[in-house]
């Protein structure tokens, strides 16, 4: 004689049953499933956030800003050209020149003039930035670009650039270094007297510590002159995140000609600022970082929960499988009871995720939520594949067994 069927309303009486009388033990399991998620998530976005730190750290001295040095040989506009590769955030020329800039304010102290490419302006006012990404983000889209398109592909090319604005100014004014203007406690856009009776618009100020970095900027003044201009250059500043590993060749291509010649001068190429290192791949640091694994300890967890928890009920599903209760109709059943109390703890882990999304911009928070969205996922489907093992394992001809052991 065939058993009778259980209904799907019967099913899903006796799932509700067994959440609402704490049968299922619903609310502590949540609990401890929220514990879990949000500690391995939580332990990923702080190692994350100290790679993000130590990349910033790294940029915002200067370690991923180089310099070609060749006197009187620097193409301005092939140096500015530059800008325009993949990874590169700004590129422009510098020379020395021998004229100082004398303001009314202070007549007896004279700032030392250089002249910079429009490009070069860049360079300058990213001086103290990282990568212009929020705790954590700029290394994973540093990273994705890097697996899409080989290393040097650039998500640093998001970082502020000095506005249309000041871009407009600079044009007809000069940057100041933080030393150079604090004396007239002066800002971007503002107007300075000279000695000889003319004056001079502040395009910007940037900063310029004393960390390890080239000297001879702390205290300068950098006034515009034209890309294309007939006199050579004598440096050439490319500053790039994340690093093409071809960089130093392609900086060569704004020297002009070729050095010839045994004594001739061969340009010399060098970075900004080693203090922090000679070199930091963030990229590696973020595959090779210990919770990397976070969503498969996760899994791992979330699955041995789910099995103890649903195994610790045999006896009632046996009885239940004795019943009449098809071991389908019982499989939906518990599947329905773990999947409630997993999804009230993604929820109670939730607010840790909220906090990450509002506490970076849009486009950085969705690269860090797409990563740490990986423990919540990892454990739902760790603890659904651990409750339906334990009951798929549970045997009705195993039930006086199950009452002598209970």
């Amino acid at each position: 004689m065939d058993r009778p069927r259980m209904r799907l309303a019967g099913m899903l009486g006796e799932a509700w049953r067994d959440l609402i009388t704490g049968t299922s033990h619903a609310c502590a399991l949540a609990v401890g499933l929220a514990c879990l998620m949000a500690l391995l998530a939580g332990a990923d976005w702080l190692t994350i956030a100290a790679i993000q730190k130590q990349t910033d750290e790294y940029v915002a001295s200067g370690g991923s800003t180089w310099i070609m040095e060749y006197n009187n040989r620097v193409d301005g506009a092939a140096c500015d050209r530059l800008a325009s590769l993949d990874g590169v955030q700004a590129a422009g020329a510098v020379r020395q020149t021998d004229r100082k800039m004398t303001f009314a304010a202070l007549p007896s102290t004279g700032v030392p003039v250089m002249e910079i490419t429009p490009g070069a302006a860049n360079v300058f006012m990213l001086s103290t930035t990282g990568t212009g990404w929020g705790s954590g983000a700029g290394v994973l889209v540093a990273s994705e670009s890097s697996a899409a398109t080989g290393a040097g592909a650039g998500a640093g090319t998001l970082a502020p650039r000095i506005s249309a604005d000041v871009a407009g100014i600079f044009t007809g004014g000069v940057l100041l270094s933080k030393e150079a203007a604090d004396p007239f406690a002066v800002s971007a856009g503002q107007t300075l007297a000279l000695k000889d009776g003319r004056s001079v618009t502040v395009a910007g100020v940037f900063d310029w510590p004393d960390d390890g970095r080239k000297s001879g900027f702390s205290y300068a003044a950098l006034t515009p002159v034209p890309a294309d201009s007939e006199a050579a250059f004598n440096q050439c500043w490319v500053r790039a995140w994340p690093e093409t590993e071809n960089l130093e060749s392609l900086l060569r291509l704004a020297g002009e000609g070729a050095a010839t010649g045994a004594e001739a001068e061969r340009p010399q190429i060098y970075k900004l600022n080693t203090s922090k290192g000679s070199a930091l791949d963030s990229s590696a640091m973020f595959g090779m970082r210990l919770t990397a694994y976070a969503p498969w300890i996760a899994f791992a967890a979330a699955l041995a929960l789910g099995f103890v928890t649903t195994r610790t009920r045999k006896l009632e599903m046996a009885s239940a499988l004795h019943c009449g209760v098809p071991k389908t109709a019982l499989l939906m059943q518990i599947a329905l009871e773990t999947l409630v109390w997993a999804v009230a703890g993604v929820l109670l882990a939730s607010p840790l995720l909220a906090w990450v999304w509002l506490k970076n911009a849009d486009a950085e928070a969705l690269a860090l939520i797409d990563t740490l969205l990986r423990v919540p996922v990892a454990a739902v489907v760790g603890v659904m594949l651990g409750a339906c093992a334990a009951v798929l394992l549970t045997r009705e001809s195993h039930l006086l067994k199950y009452f002598k052991n209970r």
